[in-house]
């Protein structure tokens, strides 16, 4: 199975990008879409990922448990669109995360646990050669450092995860205002 990595800001036209690259790959698509519809704001994203999508792919919606979808369905479909990465990060970070009592010790078992995570995404693709998974991922390390030490937890982890997946990507594109650069 071979590994490409889109990548961009938010808006940059990341997602389009890949929903293209990945029409012209294969008929049998699947979408992995990692987003969770919490308010109007996120349906209204989610809904305008599901209108620029053909018809004959298969979605599948799921927030936290992305290795065990890959392994499901990775022998039903030629093409995986994991849309996206930075989503899976917030939700596996967030998930059980007791505000109240974050330190920098639960902060680096999350981390641990998002890495292995990402890790396991990897694993899947590597034992297969018959699917091709694209993975879309947001760069979050461009902006402002962010104030509050989960922000900034978030920011270093995305980035981990960005660099585990373009080292193993056999291709890798960056999205800049619409315009892919290939990279790798």
């Amino acid at each position: 199975m071979s590994l490409i990595l889109v990548m961009g800001g938010t808006r940059s036209g990341k997602s389009a990008f890949a929903e293209k690259l990945v029409d012209k790959l294969a008929d049998n698509v699947a979408y992995l879409a990692t987003a969770q519809s919490l308010d109007q704001e996120m349906e209204e994203r989610i809904n305008l990922h599901r209108q620029r999508r053909p018809g004959n792919w298969t979605t599948y919606e799921e927030a936290f448990e992305i290795p065990t979808i890959i392994n499901n369905i990775k022998n039903k479909h030629n093409v995986i669109l994991l849309d996206c990465i930075t989503m899976l990060v917030t939700n596996l970070l967030l998930k059980d995360l007791d505000f109240e009592r974050v330190n920098n010790e639960i902060l680096l078992e999350k981390e641990e646990f998002v890495l292995n995570e990402i890790k396991k995404i990897i694993d899947c693709v590597v034992e297969d050669e018959e699917c091709t998974l694209v993975v879309v991922s947001s760069e979050v390390g461009l902006g402002l450092v962010p104030p509050d030490t989960i922000s900034r937890a978030y920011r270093d982890i995305n980035g981990k995860c960005n660099q585990l997946l373009a080292e193993k990507a056999e291709k890798v594109f960056v999205v800049w205002a619409g315009l892919p650069v290939q990279i790798k």
